[in-house]
């Protein structure tokens, strides 16, 4: 588990790094009084030769992007154990140590039950690259990690890397919906790590 200053930081990372790939199961945790609200729990995977691209424009360590992610199901969670869940998270508040034990149990029967199939199954980039070019258009995110508009890069080094001639016509596609809302910073700073990305690709 790498050691985070809980000041600035608030999550948990058990991870693993090779020269050509990333692993990282984490879940986020703020304490209020006696209670624990824990949240984010997911399974992580990187590809160095997708992240280095991003990374190389938007800086920052490598160890700190991911290519894939897997959630958990809420069936892994023990019927004692209380808890809300969006479209996109399971929110717990662990109120004692039984609850505190009880989220260890959801952990490993996530990590059992699915993580490890996950990382097996994605033991290599072409699985990755084969199941999105399967996937439509507003499903990417279902596989792709987005924590922002990085979705956006990613599925350009992605699509690059299937057939260069797709992930030109990817920044066009996305220029014209972006374009005429370039006045929003947002989606100006957008299209400009874009075309940053989509030149280093050719150099």
């Amino acid at each position: 588990m790498r050691e985070v200053n809980t000041s600035v930081n608030r999550n948990f990372w058990y991870e693993k790094h090779t020269e050509i790939e990333g692993f990282r199961i984490s879940f986020g945790w703020t304490q209020y009084g006696d209670e624990f609200h824990v949240k984010g729990l997911m399974a992580l995977k990187r590809f160095n030769i997708i992240e280095k691209h991003l990374q190389k424009v938007l800086g920052g360590d490598l160890i700190d992007y991911y290519t894939i992610y897997k959630s958990p199901s809420i069936e892994y969670i023990p019927k004692e154990l209380t808890y809300e869940a969006t479209e996109n998270n399971i929110h717990f508040v662990l109120k004692n140590t039984v609850e505190v034990n009880l989220f260890g149990f959801f952990v490993k029967e996530f990590y059992k039950n699915a993580v490890l199939i996950f990382f097996n199954k994605y033991s290599q980039f072409e699985q990755t690259r084969k199941d999105y070019s399967l996937l439509e258009r507003g499903k990417t995110a279902s596989l792709i990690l987005n924590t922002g508009t990085d979705i956006f890069y990613r599925e350009l080094v992605i699509k690059h890397e299937l057939n260069p001639n797709t992930a030109n016509e990817f920044v066009s596609m996305v220029i014209n919906e972006l374009e005429p809302m370039k006045s929003n910073s947002t989606f100006s700073k957008v299209l400009e790590i874009l075309k940053k990305i989509q030149s280093n690709l050719y150099h």
